[in-house]
C-alpha cells in the first residue's frame, strides 16, 4: 500500500473542491489503514446511506432464506402480498423474490430529475402502498430487463415483513446490525406497515457511520462471517455477486459499474453497494480490501468515484 499517495487524498478532494465529501476510509486485510474525515465529521458522525439501504435490504434477504422464512428465490410474490395475486395483471403472478433482489420485476418506473420523484411522493400520499404499486401498469415481462427503481425493494420489504412477523427494520437490527454492533435509528414506516428509508424526508433515521458501512464491507469480504460467526451463508453471497443477466440502466456512467447482482453493482475485480449524492462501499476481494466514502447528498446527483479509482486503487497496487 502506497500511503504516501494514499495520504494525497486530502489534497485532491481540496484541487476538485469536493466540499460535500464528509467521509473516506480504507481497510486492507481486515484493518483500518486509512481514515479521514472532513465537514466537522468525526469516526461516530453519521450519514444518510441513501441506496446503500437496498444492499443491507439484500442481505436480509439472505438471512431469510438461510433460517427458511422463504424457501426459494424463485418464489412468486403474489404467495406473500395478496394484492398481487388479485389478476389485476396477467404478468403479477410471474413476479418472483429474485426479480425483486436483480430489478427485474417488470413494473413501471419513472424516476424523475434530481432525486425528485413524482411516482414515490404519489405512493406516499397513499393509505395502501401494496394496492398502490399493483395499481401500477406493466412495462415489461418480468425477468426480461433490468430497471432500477425504487418499486422492487419496497415489495422486498414487504415480504420481509410479512415471512418473519417483524418489521424490516427490526429483523435487521436483530440478524445483521447488532451482530455486527452497528448503530442505527429505526427506519421509517408507512401507515400501511411497510419500512422504508425514505418517507416524506424522514431517512435520516437510517444514518450509519463510515465505520458502520465499512462493517457491511467487510462481511461479505469475509464470505458472511463476522467475529467467527456466521451472519449470512457463503451461498447467498455466492448468488448476491453473480451478475444478472439483463440489459442494465446503470445508476451512474463511471467505468466500474459493469452489471447488477442481487441489489449489489458488479464489476471485472469487485463489487460495491452505491447510494445517491456520494455513499460508496467498495470491495477489491481478491486485494482484501474494503473503502467507504460518504457525503452529503444534495439536489442535484453527485459521486466521487474518481476518489476511489485514482487514489485507492493506485495506492493499494503500491504507484
Amino acid at each position: 500500500m502506497n500511503m504516501e499517495l494514499l495520504n494525497s487524498i486530502d489534497d485532491y478532494i481540496k484541487q476538485k473542491r469536493y466540499r460535500l465529501v464528509n467521509s473516506v476510509i480504507v481497510y486492507k486485510n481486515n484493518e483500518l489503514v486509512f481514515e479521514r474525515y472532513y465537514n466537522k465529521f468525526n469516526q461516530n458522525s453519521k450519514n444518510n446511506i441513501k441506496s446503500i439501504w437496498k444492499s443491507i435490504l439484500s442481505i436480509c434477504t439472505g438471512i431469510c432464506l438461510d433460517q427458511g422464512y422463504i424457501k426459494s428465490l424463485d418464489e412468486p410474490i403474489c404467495k406473500y402480498l395478496q394484492e398481487f395475486n388479485q389478476n389485476i395483471h396477467t404478468y403479477h403472478k410471474l413476479i418472483t423474490i429474485r426479480h425483486l433482489l436483480t430489478m427485474a420485476s417488470g413494473i413501471f418506473w419513472n424516476g424523475g430529475i434530481h432525486y425528485h420523484c413524482p411516482m414515490l411522493e404519489q405512493l406516499w400520499r397513499s393509505k395502501n402502498w401494496l394496492e398502490h404499486l399493483a395499481d401500477i401498469a406493466m412495462a415489461d415481462v418480468p425477468g426480461i430487463k433490468h430497471v432500477y427503481k425504487e418499486w422492487d425493494v419496497i415489495l422486498l420489504s414487504a415480504i420481509i415483513s410479512k415471512v418473519t412477523g417483524m418489521d424490516t427494520y427490526d429483523f435487521c437490527n436483530k440478524y445483521l446490525y447488532k451482530p455486527l454492533e452497528i448503530q442505527s435509528g429505526e427506519w421509517p414506516i408507512s401507515l400501511c406497515g411497510i419500512t422504508y428509508t425514505t418517507i416524506a424526508g424522514k431517512e435520516e433515521n437510517s444514518d450509519l457511520s463510515a465505520r458502520d458501512l465499512a462493517k457491511i464491507g467487510l462481511l461479505f469480504l469475509n464470505n458472511g462471517i463476522w467475529n467467527s460467526t456466521r451472519i449470512v451463508s457463503e451461498e447467498y453471497i455466492n448468488l448476491a455477486l453473480t451478475p444478472s443477466n439483463y440489459s442494465i440502466q446503470a445508476l451512474t456512467r463511471t467505468k466500474l459499474d459493469k452489471s447488477y447482482g442481487f441489489l449489489w453493482w458488479l464489476f471485472d475485480d469487485g463489487y460495491a453497494c452505491r447510494g445517491y449524492g456520494g455513499q460508496e462501499i467498495n470491495v477489491l476481494p481478491k486485494q482484501n480490501l474494503v473503502a467507504v466514502i460518504q457525503a452529503t447528498p444534495t439536489s442535484q446527483s453527485k459521486s466521487y468515484g474518481d476518489i476511489f479509482n485514482e487514489i485507492i486503487r493506485k495506492a493499494n497496487k503500491g504507484y
